[in-house]
């Protein structure tokens, strides 16, 4: 009898052990970078908020990486692969839509409820100058979705698809706008959640994700430069 081939044989993934895991150090990781940026001085906010883009990404990272040393060490199945360039396009092409989106949202949400501004820093270093947006850039529209595309759908995303697409789309789109915080900012990551949830369930890779999340940053640290 011979034995199976590797195509044949059932792909190991990530489950609950790695969830909990990456969620757990995740949040620490984030509490403990917010209770520091907090000692940092209003004065200083465009230093905070890059902070804040940097810890985000090391913080990712290591959430990512204690999910992988677990039980599988397999980068490929948390959905480092390639995919085809079309994917790609599509990511940039709904990054561009989400932000569009997000007018949307807003503008029904502050029809019916105010609340402080949560932008703040994010605006004050986008109209710091040409320099302060291109580090902004850097840490808050590439590190920071490269970090939350490896937790949200690299871990999170990919365990609950086994339980389907409302599980692993809306369950993970839903736990990615919550950590976000209860203000608006929740329902427009619940958006783009949604929508790498399903590129990611599509394609199985976290890059077009990722496209999609850093044209939607991209775009709003630029609307903000010229607020």
């Amino acid at each position: 009898m011979s034995s199976p081939s590797a195509s044949d044989m059932p792909q190991a993934r990530p489950g609950w052990p790695e969830i909990l895991t990456a969620l757990f150090l995740y949040l620490i990781g984030i509490v403990i970078l917010g209770l520091w940026m907090m000692q940092i001085p209003d004065e200083q906010a465009i230093l905070r908020i890059n902070i804040g883009g940097v810890g985000n990404g090391l913080v990712g990272l290591m959430a990512l990486f204690a999910a992988y040393a677990l039980r599988v060490r397999n980068l490929r199945a948390f959905g480092f692969r390639m995919t085809e360039r079309k994917w790609l396009l599509v990511g940039a092409a709904l990054g561009v839509i989400a932000f569009g989106g997000c007018f949307i949202i807003e503008g029904v949400y502050f029809h019916f409820i105010t609340e402080l501004n949560t932008q703040t820093d994010f605006q004050t270093a986008a109209k710091g100058g040409p320099l302060s947006l291109f580090v902004l850039i850097i840490t808050g529209a590439i590190l920071t979705p490269l970090s939350e595309e490896f937790v949200f759908r690299g871990v999170i995303a990919n365990a609950l698809n086994r339980y389907g697409a409302w599980a692993g789309v809306v369950g993970s789109a839903a736990i990615f706008g919550v950590v976000h915080g209860f203000s608006v900012i929740l329902l427009d990551a619940f958006m783009v959640g949604i929508m790498v949830g399903i590129l990611f369930r599509k394609t199985g890779s976290i890059w077009p994700g990722v496209v999609v999340h850093i044209v939607y940053n991209c775009l709003n640290l630029l609307y903000y430069s010229m607020l």
